[in-house]
């Protein structure tokens, strides 16, 4: 009889246990991410998908640091020029995309920046 409760405790506490995972793996979202993509003369895009509860905002802001890490990395700063938002449609996943500049740092594009062109879809 003992077995038989130790067995029915364990049962309980493994299914518990995925419950628990599953539901962080639900939250947390899985994320698919282009790398950084050379689209020119020092012109860069990234783009990158998440899956589960949220919006493109935390995306964006996710490849932005991807972005500014790469342009550190090569020594140089980053300049922003375009971010596209794709909200939660029915069949797909929120998703961002970011264009870049990666620029030496003296450079005068820098002092006075273009707006960021920000699409929503």
């Amino acid at each position: 009889m003992w077995l038989a409760d130790s067995s029915q405790i364990m049962k309980t506490k493994l299914i518990i246990g995925l419950a628990g995972l599953l539901a962080a793996m639900f939250v947390s979202g899985c994320t698919t991410s282009s790398g950084i993509v050379p689209m020119g003369q020092n012109t860069y895009m990234i783009s990158r998908t998440q899956w589960g509860f949220t919006g493109p905002a935390p995306i964006v802001a996710a490849s932005i640091k991807d972005a500014d890490a790469y342009c550190k990395k090569q020594g140089k700063v980053l300049l922003v020029t375009k971010t596209v938002e794709i909200n939660i449609k029915f069949g797909s996943e929120p998703a961002a995309e970011v264009y870049f500049k990666a620029l030496d740092p003296g450079d005068p594009l820098l002092k006075n920046p273009p707006p960021i062109e920000a699409i929503t879809k």
